[in-house]
């Protein structure tokens, strides 16, 4: 594999360190883990992740996320396994992404060592180490970064292969499907954090890969059940029209600066469930949308004329046009690649059908 290959050149270089801006040179090589792998990316002249001309550990996070697996059993040698922090930091490290070396081996009971290249203060750059990988059902979540220490670090890891595989680096969409170019990624970032079912992950149509491209940082959090310590300032967007609703709710615009959003990604089935098993969720206070328009999320069946999808919610709560207006292309492309007469035939009877 070439990125293993010149890692391991890199390696062979008297000077290495770790540092925050990368610097390469005949006899040195200096880095952080990020920037590893973005010296990698530009090496191998492979798009940029999320086409950030300097991307963070968060943002290898995010992108594997999208695209990968969290399954021990299919973390090959090549691949690039990323954990992230919640909360990020002004600055300082936002996570880490690292590149497999190895087959995993197991060594106790839901314990696997598993040799990486990485860039990291523990080894004061490149590095050729071992680290721990804690399984529960061989789903990774769990980390010993440090074998000379005993602290696991208990948080949610994805791992694909870095080259070779069918996503596009710099959108995490199938290749066929590529959205680069079609987003710049915003300067700033948003107190808005997505809860998705498990089964919307890895979907082509899933909009939070639209949300991802705008806010490459965006915490995204898989699952049914959610901790509500994570969210101790929170607000729930939620459809005015529900009957579980409060009504006794302040505006949304009361809240949009104190509050950090919540918002739950996934068929109407799924989020009714993820509130079921989450009563918490209820219990916060709500903020609704007004949508000027109905959905133009085309290839689904929208509930009602209010009922927007991820990625129109989220532009609407934090008042992005540009995001907003990301949809309606992104959801004709895909209409292209299924045909014309499929939609017709197929979406003719969705309320929200445009011929």
């Amino acid at each position: 594999m070439q990125h293993l290959a010149l890692l391991n050149e890199w390696l062979a270089l008297p000077n290495k360190s770790f540092a925050r801006h990368t610097h390469l040179a005949e006899d040195s090589l200096a880095s952080d883990c990020a920037g590893l792998i973005a010296l990698l990316a530009q090496t191998l002249a492979i798009e940029p992740a999320w086409g950030l001309s300097r991307p963070r550990a968060v943002h290898y996070y995010n992108w594997l996320q999208e695209v990968g697996s969290n399954v021990i059993t299919n973390l090959k040698p090549g691949n690039l396994l990323a954990w992230r922090k919640d909360r990020l930091p002004k600055s300082g490290d936002t996570g880490h992404v690292l590149v497999v070396n190895g087959e995993p081996q197991p060594c106790a009971d839901g314990v696997y060592r598993v040799r990486v290249f990485d860039s990291s203060k523990v080894s004061g750059g490149l590095a050729l180490r071992d680290i721990e990988l804690h399984c529960q059902q061989q789903r990774i979540v769990g980390v010993r970064f440090d074998l000379n220490q005993r602290k696991i670090k208990r948080t949610a890891i994805y791992h694909y292969p870095m080259l070779g595989g069918r996503y596009c680096f710099g959108c995490a969409l199938p290749r066929r499907a590529c959205n680069c170019g079609a987003l710049v990624a915003a300067d700033n970032t948003i107190n808005l954090a997505v809860l998705r079912h498990p089964q919307e992950r890895k979907r082509t149509l899933s909009t939070v890969s639209l949300i991802k491209q705008r806010y490459p940082a965006i915490l995204v959090k898989d699952g049914e059940v959610f901790d509500a310590r994570g969210f101790p300032e929170a607000a729930l967007l939620f459809p005015e029209d529900d009957t579980d609703s409060a009504s006794t709710s302040p505006p949304a615009s009361e809240k949009k600066g104190s509050y950090q959003l919540l918002l739950i990604d996934g068929t109407w089935r799924k989020a009714k469930k993820i509130l079921h098993l989450n009563p918490w969720l209820m219990a916060l206070p709500k903020v609704s949308l007004e949508p000027a328009a109905t959905s133009d999320y085309l290839l689904r069946k929208v509930q009602g004329a209010q009922m927007l999808s991820s990625v129109e919610a989220c532009a609407l709560a934090v008042g992005d046009d540009t995001l907003a207006a990301s949809l309606r292309p992104f959801m004709e492309k895909q209409i292209a690649l299924l045909g014309r007469d499929v939609y017709q035939k197929n979406y003719a009877h969705y309320l929200n059908f445009q011929p």
